[in-house]
């Protein structure tokens, strides 16, 4: 008896010694978390763990300098192919497509012309489906695949509407012989945008929605941060200011009180989000729906500029599935210091159904001291971690649910070779 008590308190004491082990090699404490190579290690597991967004952003930009209007139908998907497979050997899971970079299409649409990026001319068919085969080629590889779309840019410069494909709706209400619809697209600034305040816009820009999730099997529908533009000091004089003055007079009619002109463009923009979701829940519930604010908060509720209430959207269930706020800054920067601002966002009152997602700039990484002071951001210049620590710090936030990068061409530049090694490594 007095043998087999003694075996059985130290078979305890062994068991107990094998615990403390593991939790020492399983646990950490989160200001810890960059110190050591094992540390690095479990951080990975902990966010494969949680199925994180691992996303990267690829733009009309990377279609222009791959010169992809010059392309044939082969050299495209091979292009794209090439593109998605660097993409899922980084570790990276999904990868946001912009479609629609200004008013225009990299798919076949019944609403918005073809991209001169697509075709070298805008309105004209590359005779193939971009979207069509990056949908396909993502999903081969295990790839989720968001379709990005700019909702309100016509141009980037340049307000002459005959510079716009004929069959290109900005050009139509532009030419229109009624004055209303001609206040459907607003000169601003040297460019063109469809006025946030009209619903023939919104209808439209539904209709474009409408149009993907129906006919292409995206994983979601992403819009980026071009809203409102700045404005300026006259914000309450300029681009819409002639439809708030309508809209107030109409109220007087009614006998109710208006919003302010800054709350009155917040809720503009705030109507098109939330039909956008019901439209594209009413398709496919399975279809996310998420917007990329600009990253620093107190901008976006700056009264002359972007009018996005990002705080609504997401305390709701009603407006977005996700947020990915572009925080593009240094570990250092003196005015939004990263750490600082992931914790701002993480902070911000959230429905269980909205996941936050941190917007990371990797066209930075690396940079020279002369760009760096040039930026007032110096955490960057010559970087060979700053990606990595940026996730590493990112996940100390239990809200934070996953990273998109800006984006593709510079992440897999051949100067980021040592700054992407060190990326895989937690991804």
């Amino acid at each position: 008896m007095k043998s087999t008590k003694f075996q059985r308190i130290c078979s305890l004491m062994l068991l107990f010694i094998l615990l403390i082990a593991i939790w020492k090699e399983t646990s950490f404490v989160p200001d810890q978390l960059s110190n050591t190579v094992n540390m690095e290690e479990v951080i990975a597991k902990t966010g494969n763990s949680k199925n994180e967004m691992k996303a990267v952003w690829i733009s009309y930009l990377e279609f222009g300098g791959a010169n992809m209007s010059k392309m044939s139908k082969a050299k495209f998907q091979a292009y794209i192919d090439k593109l998605f497979t660097n993409t899922k050997n980084l570790g990276l899971n999904t990868v946001i497509v912009q479609v629609r970079p200004m008013g225009d299409a990299f798919y076949a649409s019944s609403y918005f012309p073809w991209s001169s990026y697509a075709s070298g001319k805008q309105g004209k068919s590359p005779g193939y489906d971009p979207l069509a085969y990056m949908v396909k080629a993502a999903h081969n590889k295990g790839l989720k695949i968001h379709a990005w779309l700019n909702p309100y840019r016509v141009t980037l410069t340049g307000t002459n509407v005959k510079s716009l494909s004929s069959n290109n709706q900005a050009r139509k209400w532009r030419n229109s012989s009624s004055n209303s619809k001609k206040r459907n697209v607003l000169t601003f600034n040297g460019a063109l945008y469809y006025n946030p305040a009209k619903s023939d816009v919104q209808n439209l820009i539904l209709n474009g929605v409408k149009e993907i999730v129906k006919n292409y099997d995206v994983d979601g529908i992403h819009f980026d941060d071009y809203f409102y533009p700045a404005l300026g000091n006259n914000y309450k004089s300029n681009f819409d200011a002639k439809e708030y003055k309508a809209y107030v007079k109409n109220c007087k009619k009614q006998k109710v009180k208006a919003k302010s002109i800054v709350s009155w463009r917040r809720s503009n923009v705030s109507n098109l989000v939330k039909k956008v979701y019901k439209t594209i829940k009413s398709i496919d519930k399975k279809v996310e729906f998420g917007i990329s604010p600009a990253g620093n908060i107190s901008n976006l509720y700056a009264s002359d500029r972007y009018y996005v209430d990002v705080k609504t959207w997401m305390k709701s269930s009603n407006y977005v599935d996700y947020i990915c706020p572009q925080i593009y800054w240094s570990f250092t920067h003196p005015v939004c210091p990263y750490t600082n601002t992931v914790k701002q966002w993480a902070a911000i009152k959230k429905n269980s159904k909205v996941d936050l997602y941190i917007g990371i700039a990797a066209y930075r990484a690396g940079i020279s001291r002369g760009e760096a002071r040039a930026i007032g951001d110096t955490g960057w210049i010559k970087s060979k971690q700053e990606l990595k620590k940026q996730v590493i710090t990112g996940r100390k936030f239990s809200k934070v649910d996953g990273f998109v990068f800006y984006r593709y061409d510079n992440l897999f530049s051949s100067k980021l070779k040592q700054e992407r090694a060190n990326l895989k490594k937690v991804l």
